[in-house]
């Protein structure tokens, strides 16, 4: 990992900035692996999906045993280095608590919270008890009501910051809501330069381009016919979406979630339901502080 890292920072251009970040489960790490990545300025994510119960519906180790033990103690290493500590990722799932789950991972102060919907697609689509029902969307405004019921709580929560923000008129590079175009590439450890790396719960070589850091810039990379679709914006999306009066905040949902065999990334997301009413509920919870919606009318000189 030094190795790695020393590589990495010494090959940068003069004037480039070099920023390392490391999302880990935490049950490895130890106060040699801090003292290694302090050296380098290395952030550090956990993934947790909430109390133990919780995590070990999906994050057990590979012996079938619990790793939430694990993963504390390693958090609880980190919070003794609060610098290094990025945050906590979770992964919704409709059997846990939402309420429970965000205030068991607030109890660690992170200073983010970045909860994920499970990759889906058309042909695949997510797991529901009621299909007519928005029940992630359900989920997660339960946790901004639990975000907002204390008011002692600092740390942001990535989802709902970035409704907030772009409902607001910003137009910052958000990879699974808006319609800011996603500059993000993936090195696999053999060099070969690949799409985003959650493209792989689509289908198989869904991330291939065909090109390597070694032959190829990553400006290639970018203009890759593969990618290219996602600089179009609104052009890009489903009819359904582009008449919406969410897209600019939806942007019609993370771009895996939007794919099906028949009609590829031009659909609504597999969560387009439980993204609209998410949306509405925070909306409608900032009118209620004076608020009011960002118009494109709003903006013109």
């Amino acid at each position: 990992m030094a190795g790695l890292l020393e590589t990495v920072r010494n090959a940068a251009p003069a004037g480039t900035r070099v920023l390392f970040e490391l999302q880990t489960n935490g049950t490895l790490l130890s106060d040699a692996w801090l003292d290694l990545l302090e050296r380098y300025e290395v952030a550090v994510g956990v993934s947790l999906d909430g109390p133990p119960l919780a995590n070990d519906r999906h994050r057990l180790t590979h012996a079938g045993r619990s790793s939430a033990a694990s993963a504390m103690r390693g958090i609880e290493l980190l919070r003794s280095r609060p610098h290094l500590f990025a945050g906590l990722l979770a992964v919704v799932d409709l059997a846990n608590d939402p309420m429970e789950v965000h205030d068991y991972l607030a109890a660690f102060e992170p200073p983010v919270i970045d909860f994920g919907l499970p990759h889906a697609t058309h042909d695949d689509p997510p797991h529901r008890s009621d299909p007519s029902v928005p029940e992630y969307g359900l989920w997660m405004s339960r946790v901004y009501d639990a975000w907002l019921a204390r008011p002692e709580y600092r740390h942001s929560v990535r989802m709902l910051e970035d409704i907030v923000a772009l409902s607001s008129g910003v137009r910052g590079s958000v990879e699974t809501l808006g319609l800011a175009p996603p500059t993000s590439v993936v090195i696999e450890s053999d060099g070969s330069i690949e799409a985003v790396d959650t493209l792989r719960s689509v289908e198989e070589g869904a991330t291939w381009l065909g090109l390597d850091v070694l032959r190829h810039s990553f400006d290639e990379a970018l203009s890759h016919p593969k990618l290219v679709h996602r600089q179009h914006g609104k052009e890009a999306l489903a009819d359904q979406c582009r008449a919406c009066p969410l897209v600019d905040v939806c942007g019609s949902g993370y771009l895996p979630h939007r794919f099906s065999e028949a009609q590829g990334y031009r659909n609504p997301s597999v969560y387009c339901a439980d993204l609209e009413y998410l949306i509405r509920h925070v909306q409608g919870s900032l009118r209620q502080h004076g608020w009011a919606p960002y118009t494109q009318a709003a903006s013109s000189p």
